[in-house]
């Protein structure tokens, strides 16, 4: 099936908006359940499911660390036939020590069927970010930094973010950028730097107990990038268990259930292997999603009765 001119033409003004910018990605909130987030970092998600997704997250990094980083989110997303696409939110809310960043995110996700078993999205969302930093506790090496904040701040910026999304024949990979407009020479800590985000996951069915899904996910800005791999087992379509591993930085084990066909439940714990790790005993995540069946197409044509399934 060839693509229709008006998905050609927002494809190639997505690969020429993003075409200048550096492939190399990292400092958005860091979750271990990123492949069940993924409209948190990818607006185009949306448009890649016929279900309606309501998630939440919530991590505690650094047990034992002061002022430790922590994490919560929320993020729903579903299509909408009506306008041929998919429609997602996000709030989070990071907090890192004297800062913390609230964030919320409507996007949009033009969907456009490949073929009977796949389908490629691109994804456009318009967000507002809240940075409050605590100047009054901040303490700095030279006294009068005219560059310091010295009392408690707090500041509001709008930004945008794109990106790509592919599903079909077990794969989802995506491609996203986030804050577009603000470069990294030109950041402060009211003004968060432009990210770029990359993943890839599959569903391989061995057999009829076991389903293994690897999966990477790469998060970068200019100067530095992070990958993260993690791999799951889903067990009689009820247990999941899994490792992960996050360059130059930690490792460690995921467990999760499926409650009912649509309930999904699950906990990681990672350690940290670097600098800070006589300071702290890991991190902690619970994650909970709940999936909404959506309308189911009215003509299905299968090359194949194993389709089925």
């Amino acid at each position: 099936m060839k693509l229709n001119s008006t998905f050609k033409q927002l494809t190639a003004a997505f690969l020429l908006m993003v075409g200048t910018l550096t492939a190399t990605a990292q400092n958005e909130p860091i979750v271990a359940h990123f492949m069940y987030h993924t409209n948190v970092f990818n607006p185009a998600t949306a448009g890649s499911t016929r279900d309606i997704y309501l998630g939440v997250l919530a991590r505690q990094q650094w047990v034992g660390y002061k002022e430790a980083p922590s994490t919560q989110l929320l993020d729903a997303y579903g299509y909408v036939a009506k306008i041929r696409g998919g429609v997602g939110f996000v709030f989070t809310n990071d907090m890192l020590g004297k800062q913390r960043f609230t964030n919320v995110r409507a996007s949009y996700a033009y969907s456009q069927r490949l073929n009977d078993r796949s389908r490629l999205s691109i994804g456009l969302g318009i967000g507002l970010t809240n940075s409050f930093v605590k100047g009054s506790e901040l303490v700095y090496q030279q006294s009068g930094d005219q560059s310091g904040i010295y009392d408690n701040q707090s500041k509001f910026k709008a930004y945008l973010s794109a990106g790509l999304e592919f599903y079909g024949y077990g794969l989802t990979a995506g491609f996203s950028v986030t804050n577009l407009d603000q470069s990294l020479g030109k950041s402060t800590p009211f003004r968060v730097p432009r990210h770029y985000f990359g993943y890839a996951k599959y569903d391989w069915d061995i057999n009829e107990k076991i389903r293994l899904t690897p999966a990477v996910f790469v998060r970068s800005i200019d100067f530095t990038a992070q990958a993260e791999i993690n791999i799951s087992a889903t067990i009689k379509k009820r247990v999941i268990v899994g490792v992960l591993y996050r360059t130059v930085d930690a490792a460690g084990l995921m467990l999760g259930v499926h409650i009912t066909k649509h309930l999904t439940a699950s906990y990681s714990y990672d350690f940290d292997f670097g600098q800070l790790s006589k300071y702290q005993t890991g991190s902690h995540e619970l994650n909970l999603v709940y999936r909404f069946d959506g309308p189911k197409p009215k003509k299905i044509f299968l090359k194949s009765p194993r389709y089925l399934n």
